[in-house]
């Protein structure tokens, strides 16, 4: 799916009906899986070993813009977030999430079935399924360096972010929040803090 930025985003699954359009993010994690709405990562816990990984929910937002923005409807409110976890995974979510269902995959046809209202009629759906089919890739030779291309693209924006908050940081200008830095010492040696703490937390150690 093109992100608008002139590279790509990888959406696993879409199902679109006349009850809305269900962008599906699938994690096939095991173990403990903890995390808040607006942490940026959550945390998989697997006996005393824990691994970070990206807040899927942030994750799929930017799926779904993307897929609003390809289809021009920006405005479009029937667009619904699943995150479907492994059931090797057990949730441990202490509080409700708003803006997506999270769930494990047994749930996913039972969730889906909620929304029961219809929200798009027939014209309007068969031009968003035209749409979204214009992007299904037939032959593998293409969808194989596609897929290399978008690889290639992650990578290429990994750098080019760590070389801008660099130059940002010579700079003195906060990467997050465009804000002021100032070097500040801590318990554990000097490092860069935002000028608009406690609105932005953006602290590096300086190196």
């Amino acid at each position: 799916m093109p992100n608008g930025e002139g590279g790509t985003t990888q959406v696993d699954h879409v199902v679109t009906s006349p009850y809305g359009i269900f962008v599906i993010e699938t994690k096939h994690y095991q173990g403990w899986i903890f995390g808040k709405e607006n942490q940026r990562y959550w945390t998989q816990t697997i006996y005393k070993r824990k691994e970070k990984l990206f807040n899927p929910i942030w994750q799929n937002y930017g799926h779904i813009q993307a897929i609003k923005k390809y289809i021009a409807k920006e405005d479009f409110e029937f667009i619904y977030s699943i995150i479907a976890f492994s059931q090797n995974s057990t949730l441990k979510f202490n509080e409700d999430f708003t803006s997506a269902r999270v769930i494990q995959f047994p749930q996913l046809t039972k969730v889906i079935k909620e929304w029961n209202v219809q929200r798009i009629n027939a014209a309007e759906l068969k031009e968003i399924n035209k749409a979204l089919e214009g992007l299904i890739i037939i032959d593998k030779n293409q969808k194989k360096q596609v897929k290399k291309k978008h690889v290639a693209d992650i990578k290429y924006n990994r750098k080019e972010k760590v070389r801008k908050e660099k130059e940002d940081i010579q700079q003195n200008v906060c990467p997050k929040c465009g804000g002021g830095l100032t070097m500040k010492k801590g318990k554990y040696g000097a490092f860069y803090g935002c000028d608009n703490f406690p609105k932005c937390r953006f602290t590096r150690q300086v190196s």
